[in-house]
């Protein structure tokens, strides 16, 4: 379960910031570090290669391979609500820039 949510997220986080540090890549100027954590965080719910792991080392039917389906699916769960907590605290920043730049000019 940790590893879809905190794994997969510093995973993704690290080599994206890794990359922009080391190369000449970049991030676009309208987008934030924060963008990248939410997204990274919403990576956290593929989980069909965990549940395939989780078969191939404890067996199919057994009680641990229940324990591992319960676990990906309840770490996909909590990796999306917490990318959609992130991305909806962002969209709300975005909207209120957007909205911001279409002001009319008499607007006090």
């Amino acid at each position: 379960m940790a590893g879809l949510v905190a794994g997969k997220t510093m995973g993704i986080f690290a080599a994206t910031f890794l990359v922009a540090r080391l190369t000449r890549a970049s991030l676009d100027e309208s987008l934030g570090w924060i963008d990248v954590f939410g997204l990274a965080l919403l990576a956290g719910i593929g989980f069909t290669v965990s549940l395939l792991i989780g078969e191939l080392a404890y067996g199919t039917g057994t009680p641990r391979d229940d324990h591992v389906k319960i676990a990906v699916l309840a770490g996909s769960l909590l990796a999306a609500t917490l990318a959609a907590i992130v991305l909806r605290i962002r969209n709300r920043t975005y909207r209120l820039l957007h909205e911001a730049e279409y002001l009319p000019p008499s607007y006090p």
